[in-house]
């Protein structure tokens, strides 16, 4: 019986069971313009929250959040300064981010950000990713520029330029600084 419980631990312990897709918070209470890397994540394995969307906020003024919202989404919202004010201007609604922020970690290839059988478990089962993870550069700067990560696919924008300039070390922000991101000059 000691014998069973053993190995019962032992496979418990090499199932790699990873938390991608995981909610997460980035702990700001201001929402993001657009596309955010949160690093250390408390709440996440690999100490990695991402909010992956680049849409950006509508531009103008706005009276009420339908002018901000027009698929109906939920995703924008009118912020108005003084609330006797008659106009205000359009911003990504926090609730909308934190349903969009999910736990990452850094990637080689798509393969990394997928479950590879009952020993490999990467994403949760309960995340809120429809289309699965790949692997991708969303940084433009900072501590992960240039880096790959998984990445909701639903939320995942064309990042074929940010490749092309990470993979050729010309991309600005990462790879023209003094000490430039490891991740330039690498495909």
């Amino acid at each position: 019986m000691a014998g069973l419980g053993a190995a019962a631990l032992l496979l418990t312990i090499s199932c790699s069971q990873e938390d991608v897709g995981a909610p997460c918070n980035h702990g700001q209470v201001e929402p993001p313009e657009s596309k955010l890397v949160t690093f250390p994540a408390l709440a996440c394995d690999d100490l990695l929250c991402v909010y992956a969307d680049e849409e950006e906020a509508p531009s103008g003024s706005c009276s009420d959040n339908l002018d901000c919202d027009e698929s109906n989404e939920g995703k924008f919202e009118c912020v108005k300064p003084d609330p006797n004010e008659s106009s205000g201007i359009c911003k990504l609604r926090v609730d909308y981010v934190l349903e969009r922020s999910m736990c990452s970690k850094k990637c080689s290839s798509d393969a990394d950000c997928r479950d590879g059988g009952p020993t490999q478990q990467v994403v949760v089962e309960d995340t809120t990713c429809e289309r699965g993870f790949k692997c991708a550069r969303i940084q433009t700067l900072g501590k992960f520029c240039c880096e790959k990560l998984c990445v909701c696919e639903d939320d995942l924008g064309v990042t074929s330029d940010i490749d092309a300039k990470c993979a050729a070390g010309t991309q600005e922000g990462c790879c023209d600084q003094e000490v430039p991101s490891d991740a330039c000059g690498r495909p």
